[in-house]
């Protein structure tokens, strides 16, 4: 597959290594490691299916390391197999674990299929995995201005309008530009990732996320890590990475803290950072603290009218400055046409309909794709390390 350049197909159906072959069995591990390392650098995907079962080092070296995975349902899938637990540790299992549903609850597996539907969901993530990227264009973003009525907002009424019931989310701006794909899985229901194919019907692929898909709910750990894992498959892949920002931060919750949640934070920023193709994000609604910003840390940034950025939710906000939560949004330069000033955001739209925020993102990525690589990874890392121009 690294030689050819053709997606690499993986059908597993093992207990692991061959243990009747000790330590001379025990070493296929790092080789299949190495092998999945020289896929990765030749940008190469890789899906697997697993099956009936799948545990040990099948599991860890092929089936966990794969792109894309589905889980054939009902199938025993894990590290240790369930009879090896018992024995090892004296408990015998209730059956809830080690199993291709619990597998995806965790965010192991992308998808939990019947065996009549594994080829359907083939055919859909190797459309996804080759399709090719954004074509090039003249045009620069797409730019309209905000009406008269969102420009004088006053900074809380700007926070009022982003949560607003029924303005589009984050997760309706996902489907709407990725309508044909396949979902990825990472354990974190307010958190939503697709790879697939633009709505334009000209075949262009891209790697799109919504955090949060739903308004008002705080990502914790395990969504961090599949926007972590989101931007490094974009890259690794040459598509875009898309995001759709609209939370009013992290998970402070103690265990989201025990979960590790600040290091979650920081990885899935620094892998948006890094992440070699273009990337977007659109704030669709609500933007607060470092949980936004590690979603939004690409090269071209767009705000919808009813959205805001800050440093940190009004309320969390006005404890720390000890003021009201009314004038913390009002001093915190949070609304779109701040941003713009400021130089934080590139774009602010004038609709934030699902379609139009669509259609905005296609617009940008002709131009981003048609730029010099080196120029633009250039421009975002001064951007990024810099001082915002428009700071007094």
């Amino acid at each position: 597959a690294a030689t050819t350049g053709l997606p690499l197909l993986s059908f597993l159906r093992s207990g692991g290594t061959r243990l009747q072959e000790g330590v001379a069995g025990l070493v296929g591990l790092p080789r299949a490691a190495l092998a999945a390392m020289r896929l990765a650098e030749a940008g190469v995907p890789h899906l697997a299916v697993v099956d009936q079962p799948t545990t040990g080092g099948v599991w860890v070296t092929v089936a966990s390391r794969a792109d894309l995975r589905c889980a054939v349902a009902g199938a025993t899938v894990g590290f240790a197999g369930p009879r090896v637990v018992t024995a090892v540790t004296g408990t015998a299992l209730d059956g809830s674990s080690h199993t291709a549903e619990s597998a995806f609850a965790a965010g192991h597996v992308d998808v939990v299929a019947q065996p009549d539907q594994v080829e359907a969901w083939l055919a859909t993530a190797l459309a996804a995995v080759t399709a090719k990227p954004a074509g090039s264009g003249d045009a620069g973003p797409t730019e309209v201005g905000v009406d008269d009525g969102t420009a004088v907002r006053r900074g809380w009424e700007q926070v009022q309008a982003a949560r607003a019931p029924g303005r589009t989310t984050a997760g309706a701006a996902l489907d709407a530009l990725v309508p044909r794909g396949v979902e990825l899985a990472g354990g974190d229901a307010t958190v939503r990732a697709r790879l697939g194919l633009l709505a334009d019907a000209t075949g262009t692929g891209v790697v799109a996320v919504a955090l949060a898909a739903t308004p008002g709910t705080a990502p914790g750990p395990a969504g961090f890590r599949l926007l972590e894992r989101a931007a490094h498959l974009a890259g690794r892949l040459g598509l875009p990475l898309v995001t759709f920002v609209d939370t009013p931060g992290a998970d402070p919750s103690p265990a989201a803290e025990a979960g590790g949640v600040a290091a979650a934070i920081g990885a899935a920023m620094g892998a948006v950072l890094a992440c070699p193709s273009p990337t977007i994000c659109v704030v669709v609604g609500e933007g607060g603290s470092g949980g936004a910003l590690a979603a939004a840390c690409v090269d071209v940034l767009l705000m919808a009218p009813d959205s805001y950025l800050t440093a940190l939710a009004p309320e969390g906000a006005a404890t720390t400055l000890r003021i009201p939560a009314e004038r913390a949004a009002d001093l915190g330069g949070l609304r779109p046409t701040d941003l713009r000033r400021l130089g934080f955001a590139e774009g602010v739209l004038g609709s934030g309909e699902p379609a139009a925020l669509a259609a905005a993102v296609a617009a940008t990525l002709g131009p981003l794709h048609g730029s010099d690589q080196g120029v633009r990874l250039s421009a975002r890392r001064r951007k990024w390390s810099t001082g915002l121009p428009g700071r007094l």
